[in-house]
């Protein structure tokens, strides 16, 4: 696949701005989101990891907002495949939360790969660095390579990630200890041809049983392509994020 590649970081990673750009809020959004492209580079010499910040218009008194880390999907990795997905499905569902939204092009393999575990990890520690980020309201949400990637980063990072969710994935045998970890909210098409619902079952049945925090939506009739029509089942997982992150303040 495409896209860059990181190393780890030696020193300070150095992150460059690229670009800018209003992101035009749609009907319904509690006010405006501001876009901006930037370029974390972890080593000289090396391709940067390429990285979408949303981020909702100032507005009010300060104070600290909740993060999401948003992994898209597989697929040949061009210069702002993050930022598509974010746009296509994160955004438009998330949005009402205020988070600050990170969405970067995968610098590996895939996001299971230790580079870009590696990245994101990093990525997530710089915008706590950068911004007013409430480390009780982190949650990480991916599609398909993203939701597997979801799984991973709940199960290992727990510390990090308040809540998970995983949208069209299925976790690694090693990731099922995910749920006693994090509160997971799963989200899968019923006619999902490429990870199809039957086979992910038990690992859907194994993860209900592993924690007390799981919560799965079956869509009916959406087939793994349709990305931008899982707009609403996420949607609804916004309350659950809210109640998620109040279960778990200390």
């Amino acid at each position: 696949k495409g896209g860059c590649r990181t190393a780890g970081p030696s020193g300070a990673a150095v992150l460059v701005l690229l670009a800018a750009a209003a992101a035009a809020p749609g009907p319904g959004d509690k006010g405006s989101y501001g876009k901006t492209v930037e370029a974390f580079e972890f080593a000289p010499g090396r391709p940067a990891m390429r990285t979408a910040v949303y981020e909702p218009s100032a507005g009010g008194a300060a104070k600290a907002r909740p993060l999401i880390l948003a992994l898209h999907y597989g697929g040949d990795v061009t210069p702002g495949y993050g930022a598509e997905f974010a746009e296509m499905l994160v955004l438009p569902a998330l949005k009402e939360l205020g988070a600050v939204i990170l969405a970067p092009d995968c610098p590996g393999r895939g996001w299971t790969d230790p580079a870009s575990e590696e990245a994101v990890l990093a990525l997530v520690a710089w915008a706590k660095s950068t911004r007013s980020i409430d480390e009780r309201r982190v949650a990480v949400t991916g599609f398909s390579m993203g939701g597997i990637g979801t799984y991973r980063l709940a199960a290992r990072h727990p510390e990090i990630f308040r809540a998970a969710v995983p949208v069209a994935g299925v976790p690694g045998q090693g990731d099922l200890e995910a749920a006693a970890r994090v509160p997971l909210y799963v989200i899968h098409g019923e006619a999902d041809e490429i990870i199809p619902l039957d086979e992910v079952r038990p690992a859907l049945e194994a993860l209900q049983k592993e924690g007390p925090d799981v919560r799965v939506v079956i869509v009916p009739g959406l087939t793994h392509y349709q990305t931008a029509a899982y707009v609403p089942a996420l949607k609804k997982a916004a309350g659950w994020l809210k109640r998620a992150w109040a279960g778990r303040r200390k």
